[in-house]
């Protein structure tokens, strides 16, 4: 038998009449308002999408040391307070600044070369990256050639194996792995010349927005480890006529929004070069439309570039290691730049545009056991913080970015 509860039956109906009524009307409403309305309701489609970037992320000897364990690294716990954040985000991207090569000592087993430290690290960093939710690795900067094409190779084919887009360095040419022909429309004097256009850049789907990525890099410490003809091929090394290309053929694939990052600068300052300054400039003007810094280790002012096309370009100079061992205050004070993409769709097709744009500050710090601990701040309605530490980091940070885009994550 089955025992039916009137009252809801009847809640139900009503419920189900009203539906049915504004299902009516609204249909009534497209049916008969004129073609102009209906095309502007179309219009009214939206798709947002969030999207997340970090700064350098290193593998020092301190953070190696730090992740022993018995069986091998851990490195999450690094991550483990920011990947609830980044589980909110449709993509996460950072600037992996380390070599991730089997066949050559981690950098916690070997001395520096040419009072330079070789960047190294084991396959086990990248089990932390995934499960922390970055979906995008840029590979262009100072540390990758610091074991030479063999250190490429390898770090290239463990970020293809663990499914992360990455962008900047490429296979060598005999790798089995891949191959990189000679493209016929490259200027053969460009640094570019041995490429397939199609691999100087990635898109990744989100939410249905096509997003480009692209990662070059000024500064290359132990370049002689590494022929011409392996730099030419294997290094996104940042020339202008290139990039300008890159960006237009991105365009041409699809890509709704052009991210770029550019590995230049100053180590430990927060002093702009004058080449920071006109390169972001000029990759403004190629068709990016957000600028992403990398190299001095700190973080450095941000802008809004204004192109000759009328657009306002975000772009942050530096945006500071992540997370890393190095010691100083401006090391360790850190962000992560969250923006919002709006994709209008209508009839006459798709329009994308950067809607938001505001930062998460953070602090590399010991944290439950763990040295190198990447922690995000958050403040109180009267604008303190869990500790003095992280409100004087949170003020640095705020007197950096200079109210140029907002703070957010704040706790109520």
């Amino acid at each position: 038998m089955i025992i039916k509860d009137t009252a809801n039956n009847r809640t139900g109906f009503f419920m189900r009449r009203a539906v049915t009524t504004v299902v009516l009307c609204v249909f009534l409403l497209c049916s008969f308002a004129p073609a102009g309305s209906r095309a502007a309701f179309r219009k009214a489609a939206k798709t947002k999408a969030t999207l997340m970037f970090t700064g350098d992320l290193m593998c020092l000897k301190g953070q190696q040391y730090d992740a022993l364990t018995k069986d091998g690294f851990d490195f999450y716990p690094c991550y483990r307070y920011v990947a609830q954040i980044f589980k909110e985000a449709d993509m996460v991207c950072g600037n992996l600044e380390s070599l991730i090569s089997e066949s050559n000592p981690l950098t916690k087993d070997q001395v520096y070369e040419n009072d330079q430290p070789q960047c190294n690290g084991p396959v086990a960093y990248l089990d932390a990256l995934k499960k922390a939710s970055f979906d995008v690795l840029v590979t262009a900067n100072n540390h990758t050639c610091d074991w030479g094409p063999v250190g490429i190779t390898e770090t290239k084919k463990h970020l293809d194996e663990y499914g992360f887009l990455n962008v900047g360095t490429h296979y060598e040419e005999s790798s089995a792995s891949k191959s990189i022909k000679e493209s016929a429309d490259i200027d053969k004097n460009s640094t570019t010349t041995a490429l397939k256009r199609e691999d100087r850049f990635v898109i990744y789907d989100a939410k249905g927005i096509k997003v480009a990525v692209l990662s070059y890099t000024h500064l290359i410490n132990q370049r002689y480890k590494m022929t011409r003809e392996q730099l030419d091929t294997m290094v996104h090394r940042y020339d202008p006529e290139a990039v300008k290309q890159d960006i237009a053929d991105a365009k041409a694939a699809g890509a709704q929004f052009v991210v770029v990052y550019l590995h230049n600068g100053t180590e430990n300052t927060e002093d702009l070069t004058r080449s920071q300054i006109d390169d972001s400039k000029f990759v403004a003007e190629a068709g990016a439309d957000l600028i992403i810094g990398s190299h001095p280790h700190c973080l450095q002012q941000c802008t809004f570039i204004k192109t000759s096309d009328g657009r306002e370009v975000l772009c942050m100079y530096s945006m500071g290691n992540f997370v890393s061992s190095m010691t100083r205050d401006i090391n360790n004070d850190t962000l992560i730049l969250k923006v919002t993409l709006t994709c209008t769709r209508s009839d006459e097709g798709s329009d994308v545009k950067m809607t938001d744009a505001s930062y998460i500050p953070c602090r590399v710090a010991p944290k439950a056991g763990h040295s190198f601990t990447v922690i995000p701040i958050l403040r109180y309605k009267d604008g303190s913080c869990a500790s003095r530490s992280l409100k004087e980091a949170s003020d640095r940070i705020a007197g950096i970015i200079d109210g140029v885009i907002p703070e957010r994550g704040k706790k109520y």
